[in-house]
């Protein structure tokens, strides 16, 4: 079992050079090039559950986990060296699989078509196979690197060897502790600081930001349920697919324009800035958003329009939608009749400031009425095309087309609030995407009757709306309140509640409270 613990620590120094090349050179580790394959075998509604119960300590729990593998791999590793022996070359065995069988099944290809990938690989097997000498307790020579592993450990008790071993055990305690633990520090520094936890229940991340802050948008400062008009930008909500996110060089970062194109285009990060520019609220919503969730948030956002960038390439006759890739290899769709749209942006600013890298440094799609997934982060390739072709998510069985759903929720009280007897005053927010919101009612009696709300003017056209109301319980005791929507084009939102996958969800938001006694 000691070949075990041997191959364990190993597997730590193979993680803490695999982790300072990504620190000091952004080189992705093993877990990141897999984690396209890992999301993709999901199935969508098992990432949207995750999701939705993990909140943002999904992602970084899924990478120390396979972190953690990793480590648990080398231990068998070592099992394996125990009884055949040669460290040496059993690494350059892990490195040959891993670069040439390994990456091309999870379609990254061989060595990730990466050489920095590839030698960094062989330096944590490397780094691998020299600590595995050294714990073993063998003589640093080529002979103890390729040959079998023999521990020099002597057995007899009670001798000056038997004494020598034991203070090399204490050794191999503190080495062994001290790659732990350097693991430890570095996964938790990959990971960044960790968000914290948005309360659950009818507030949110983005919701539950502003405390008394909502006279801001209009609101009336009883109302302190309800989020800020603009959502703090440390506290917007935050998904993608990635284990850990992309950096992006803003000098170096160029977008190509291509395809079905009259002049293909390369331009810089100036030359997205300098197109004539529009500063507009808009309100992203994340497809897995629950109803009454927290991945929901609203911003000013600073862009250039896509069209823009689309007249100055030309468009090709014959040209009927628009493919986007990002730099975590992300990609989606639209049609070209969309992409042209005034409406659809290449933002470059959030409230005020550039982008901050977790949404989307240095520029991002923003299509408005469509969910989060429909406007991808780190873009860095638009190419015209003769079909609209199945983006990321949709491949894993998500909407293609990822029009927002109607919705309403109540955001004060909260649900299981105990409330004194008289006038309770109710508030949420409302979003429809860009079809807009037109009534918001509310219900106490099991939707027997509805009562209307009012309607707070909105930031922008596609913005959410806050609206109030001011309920009279029918006496003391127990009430289940709901809540519905009808968007700008008259339709009603949805009553049946289903799940977020595939299409986002639907049905009223309720709350239960108790009035008096």
């Amino acid at each position: 079992m000691r070949h075990f613990w041997y191959g364990t620590a190993a597997g730590c120094a193979f993680v803490v050079v695999s982790l300072i090349a990504r620190a000091a050179d952004s080189v992705p580790t093993l877990p990141e090039l897999a984690q396209d394959r890992l999301v993709l075998l999901l199935p969508g509604p098992l990432f949207s559950l995750l999701l939705d119960r993990l909140l943002y300590l999904g992602k970084p729990l899924l990478f120390a986990a396979l972190l953690l593998a990793e480590v648990a791999a080398g231990g068998l590793a070592g099992l394996a060296i125990g009884r055949w022996g040669r460290p040496a070359a059993a690494a350059a065995a892990l490195w040959l699989l891993t670069g040439f069988v390994l990456l091309p099944l999870v379609d990254r290809g061989v060595f990730a078509g990466s050489a920095e990938v590839a030698l960094v690989l062989l330096l944590g097997l490397a780094a691998y196979a020299l600590t595995y000498t050294l714990f073993a307790g063998l003589p640093l020579s080529l002979a103890a690197l390729f040959g079998p592993a023999q521990e020099t450990r002597q057995a007899e008790a009670e001798t000056p060897e038997a004494r020598a071993a034991a203070q090399i055990d204490r050794r191999r305690l503190l080495a062994g502790g001290t790659l732990g633990l350097a693991t430890v520090l570095l996964t938790r520094r990959a990971i960044g600081r960790l968000p914290e936890l948005p309360p659950r229940g009818g507030g949110g991340s983005a919701l539950a930001a502003g405390g008394g802050d909502a006279s801001a948008g209009g609101a009336d400062e009883a109302f302190s349920g309800l989020p800020p008009p603009v959502t703090p930008v440390d506290r917007f909500y935050i998904v993608s697919k990635n284990l850990l996110d992309p950096v992006s060089n803003g000098k170096s970062w160029r977008l190509h324009v291509g395809g079905m194109v009259e002049r293909p285009l390369t331009l810089g990060y100036g030359e997205i800035t300098a197109l004539p520019a529009v500063t507009q609220d808009r309100t992203l919503e994340c497809i897995s958003n629950e109803t009454g969730g927290d991945l929901i948030s609203n911003g000013v956002w600073t862009a250039a329009r896509l069209a823009d960038v689309l007249q100055r390439a030309g468009v090709q006759p014959g040209a009927a939608a628009i493919t986007f890739s990002s730099a975590d290899k992300y990609t989606s769709a639209l049609p070209l009749a969309q992409a042209q749209d005034p409406s659809t942006l290449l933002a470059y600013q959030l409230d005020g400031a550039p982008l901050p890298h977790k949404h989307g440094y240095p520029v991002r799609v923003l299509a408005a009425g469509l969910y989060g997934m429909k406007n991808p982060k780190w873009l860095t390739r638009i190419d015209l095309v003769a079909a609209e072709q199945p983006g990321f998510w949709q491949q894993q069985g998500w909407d293609e087309q990822g029009i927002i759903q109607t919705m309403a929720q109540i955001n004060t009280p909260v649900d299981g609030a105990k409330l004194a007897a008289g006038t309770v005053q109710l508030a949420g927010i409302a979003f429809a995407g860009a079809r807009g919101i037109a009534r918001v009612e509310v219900s106490s009696d099991g939707g027997v009757s509805w009562a209307d709300a009012r309607l707070l003017p909105s930031l922008g056209p596609n913005t959410w709306t806050f609206w109030q109301n001011a309920w009279q319980p029918a006496g003391s005791g127990a009430f289940t309140l709901s809540v519905r929507a009808t968007d700008g084009s008259g339709t009603e939102q949805p009553a049946r509640r289903t799940d977020p996958f595939p299409a986002g969800a639907t049905g009223y938001h309720q709350i239960r409270v108790r009035v008096g006694g």
